[in-house]
């Protein structure tokens, strides 16, 4: 175990299987959910300890992290975490706007800690097998540390500026992933109702399309079984294009694909699509047409 008592705070589908790679390596000291059951079976598989709040998790650890759903959730656990901060590191890989992090991240370093945004690049197979890529955004001097930290979880951990720069490069990654999940679902369901079978469509993006790619070997098959198991919940993917409209509005760039996008995920979300994986927009085009 590292001399540094490690927390960690959100062990929902990515987090859990980070927090996992983390006391493999010998990384990870206590953990808190705010569903205590979760932490719990995290404990009994794992060894570790599990603390009664989030404050315990805070005063107990010299490193905290964080992977949570939204900004609410996160401005929620860090305002308990603030006061205890001097002198510890925190790190968000959660998804949330870039100024809330930005202004998470001044409140720390005022009362004498250090913040980074540390968004992830990848699903939960990928965490699984270690493929993830973390981007990285805080102050520069401290970031060996964090790279030091998340290496037994990801393929690579690339610093990218300042807080909040790691979450906008995250938005612009995912932005094309929604964007090809779009387009992916609708060619799908225009093949299917032309007539194109199962087989046909399979060999047409995994292996003739240009737009072939490790996301169509990962999502076409998903589509093509009816396999919605979550691997990237489609209404995180929902709340991640809510976030760049809001950001392009900020900065006064058109992002017209991106702002239907948003509106098409809401749908497949009140067609109760929400907690499936974000391939079910596939499910919404089939719902919703007439075929």
């Amino acid at each position: 175990m590292s001399d540094e008592k490690v927390g960690f705070i959100g062990l929902g589908v990515m987090g859990y299987r980070i927090a996992a790679n983390l006391y493999r390596a010998g990384k990870l000291s206590i953990v808190y959910n705010r569903t205590r059951s979760k932490a719990e079976e995290f404990a009994k598989t794992y060894g570790v300890e599990v603390a009664n709040s989030v404050e315990e998790l805070a005063s107990r650890s010299d490193v905290i992290i964080t992977m949570l759903s939204d900004d609410t959730a996160v401005s929620e656990v860090l305002g308990h975490v603030v006061p205890l901060s001097e002198g510890k590191l925190l790190v968000d890989m959660s998804t949330i706007s870039p100024l809330t992090s930005a202004e998470l991240a001044a409140r720390v370093a005022k009362a004498g800690g250090f913040m980074f945004d540390a968004p992830v690049m990848g699903t939960s197979i990928d965490v699984e097998q270690r493929r993830i890529t973390v981007l990285v955004g805080g102050p520069k001097e401290q970031f060996p540390r964090v790279e030091r930290l998340l290496q037994p979880t990801a393929a690579r951990v690339v610093y990218i500026g300042g807080n909040g720069m790691g979450l906008y490069a995250k938005l612009v990654g995912n932005m094309m992933f929604a964007i090809f999940m779009g387009g992916l679902s609708e060619a799908i369901n225009f093949a299917r109702a032309a007539g194109l079978t199962q087989e046909q469509i399979m060999d047409l993006f995994l292996n003739i399309s240009g737009t072939r790619s490790p996301s169509s070997q990962l999502k076409v098959p998903k589509i093509l079984s009816s396999d919605f198991s979550t691997q990237f919940a489609l209404k995180h993917m929902r709340k991640d294009v809510e976030i760049m409209v809001r950001e392009a509005q900020r900065l006064r760039v058109p992002v017209p694909i991106t702002a239907l996008l948003a509106s098409l995920y809401r749908m497949a979300e009140n067609l109760g699509l929400s907690d499936l994986d974000v391939s079910a927009l596939a499910e919404f085009y089939s719902k919703v047409s007439a075929h």
